[in-house]
């Protein structure tokens, strides 16, 4: 008596190569298709990166100008800003005032005012430019301190500072020329460089914003005349 033999099923080669030329279209489709997704996400980075940083630079000086003090007040100084341009042509201002913003005590002595420094320099060893804050947190030490310098934001083009007075916008304020008065106002513009591919070194994300300083004082205000801000 004989048995029927048991049939072996098996893929063919030719089925094999089929099953993985089909896996090798498959698997190019989906790295393209992460590519394009990776590549888009680095793009928005790039685009996003500037807006960020001037957002976050604008919040750090919202809490310094807007506390400025006049510089008549006890241990207050002047209130300097220079307008200045590089050897290039763009803007890299300097402010120099005290202010009441609230900074960590680092000594027991110190005092509940500051002394602020805002400027934008080149750094030696990268050649980029930044945005640096100097401050003084003691003004009482019995000898004269080192400001603490740290950096607000890299990659900075150009750094422009205005100053109102009530009536018109001015370049340079000098607390000493003006009457010991402070500006009613600072405006601050910001241009950060952007990361994007094929975008030119000096081409850059620009930002802008008015400060008002509460404790500015015009001289028709000390007169008793009645001020208008607005601008």
């Amino acid at each position: 008596m004989s048995y029927p033999k048991n049939k072996v099923s098996a893929f063919t080669l030719l089925e094999l190569i089929l099953a993985m030329a089909l896996m090798s279209v498959l698997a190019g489709s989906l790295y393209a298709s992460l590519s394009i997704g990776f590549k888009a996400k680095r793009s928005a980075e790039a685009a996003v990166q500037p807006v960020r940083k001037a957002q976050l630079v604008m919040e750090l000086l919202s809490h310094d100008i807007e506390a400025a003090l006049p510089p008549t007040g006890i241990l207050a100084g002047e209130f300097n800003g220079i307008d200045e341009e590089d050897s290039t042509g763009f803007d890299c201002d300097r402010l120099l005032f005290y202010s009441s913003a609230h900074e960590p005590r680092e000594e027991e002595t110190a005092c509940d005012i500051i002394k602020i420094e805002l400027a934008l320099v080149t750094l030696s060893d990268t050649n980029e430019r930044v945005l640096v804050r100097r401050i003084t947190t003691n003004l009482l030490a019995p000898r004269v301190l080192e400001p603490k310098e740290e950096i607000l934001c890299r990659g900075i083009i150009s750094f422009n500072l205005r100053y109102f007075d009530g009536f018109d916008w001015l370049d340079n304020w000098d607390s000493v020329l003006q009457g010991d008065l402070l500006p009613q106002a600072v405006e601050v513009s910001l241009e950060v460089k952007r990361q994007e591919k094929g975008m030119s070194a000096q081409s850059g994300y620009q930002s802008t914003r008015v400060f008002l300083i509460p404790c500015s004082i015009t001289p028709a205000a000390e007169t008793g005349m009645e001020i208008i801000r607005g601008f």
